[in-house]
């Protein structure tokens, strides 16, 4: 089985999902349009816009064509739409001419509003392509309604990007956020399907993490209050977004000590820091395998350093 997917990102965001494409996808992301045999949920990543599970391919569209004839393809009430791609610029009206033609070999209700199934053909390169079609859904969004967070809390959108670094779409992998704040990670990482677990060294900040994970639906014993230097457990992979002395008084001294004991607990670490740790991360034993740097648009300075250690 292959797959085409489409994305989208905004332009101070394009490492981030070159990033990302290097671990969900096991491949360096190119271009916003991929055929490949990854089979990754259209919702898992922010930056899917669309996926298409390839039924058919040929270079010759009416035998494309005959191939979907020959299947029988039936379903209750459909719809076909031509996914735009930026390999291939189709006219308007050419699409729609194709589009129907493909119609014309489905079994159902042909309904362009409010139909059960959507199907999808696109060409890429010199190849049509022809499949079962998924919209992305921004399913991370419910997270913004959780009873409680504060200002510099890790952005949604950021806190499932380096769950999805961290896991790689292998749900066997156990996942910890030994900092979690209020819990943006540990919720991503739960949504998704991952075992995870979070700590934190406030008593305030760890119950109201707890109230976060009942408001969904989970079970508030996932976060616990804790140092970092107390966890005696060993994860796969630990995801931090350090304390940085704004909101939360840290020095560096024991900014070094969270690094140090993130190299005990987990075998890999994804940080996400406001200051450049290269040195500081080599000095308690961590190999910097990738790096990137995030700003919020092209057009602010604010900006933050992921790194992804073993």
């Amino acid at each position: 089985m292959e797959y085409v997917y489409t994305f989208n990102y905004p332009p101070a965001q394009k490492d981030l999902w070159i990033l990302e494409g290097k671990y969900l996808f096991c491949q360096t992301l190119k271009s916003k349009v991929l055929l490949t045999k990854n089979n990754i949920p259209c919702d898992t990543s922010i930056f899917i816009k669309a996926k298409i599970d390839v039924y058919h391919k040929d270079s010759d569209f009416d035998v494309l064509l005959e191939k979907i004839k020959q299947i029988k393809y039936q379903y209750s009430s459909y719809k076909v739409i031509y996914l735009k791609n930026e390999q291939n610029h189709e006219d308007y009206q050419e699409t729609l001419t194709w589009c129907n033609q493909v119609s014309k070999c489905i079994e159902g209700k042909n309904l362009m509003r409010e139909q059960d199934h959507t199907l999808a053909i696109t060409k890429l390169g010199d190849e049509w392509i022809f499949g079962y079609y998924y919209h992305g859904v921004p399913s991370w969004q419910k997270y913004f309604k959780k009873p409680y967070t504060f200002s510099n809390a890790l952005d949604l959108r950021l806190a499932r990007t380096v769950v999805n670094i961290a896991g790689r779409n292998d749900m066997h992998i156990s996942l910890v956020d030994p900092c979690c704040g209020m819990g943006s990670v540990v919720l991503e990482a739960l949504s998704l399907g991952y075992e995870m677990k979070g700590y934190d060294i406030s008593k305030e900040i760890s119950f109201k993490a707890r109230k976060n994970l009942i408001y969904f639906g989970y079970d508030p014993e996932i976060v616990q209050r804790s140092a970092i230097e107390q966890i005696d457990v060993k994860y796969d992979c630990a995801i931090i977004d350090i304390p940085y002395n704004l909101y939360t008084p840290i020095t560096h001294e024991e900014q070094c000590s969270i690094l140090r004991s993130a190299r005990k607990i987990a075998d890999k670490l994804i940080l996400i820091s406001y200051d450049y740790m290269d040195k500081e991360l080599l000095d308690v034993g961590f190999e910097i395998e990738s790096y990137c740097v995030v700003k919020k648009t092209e057009f602010v300075s604010f900006e933050r350093k992921i790194y992804v250690c073993v």
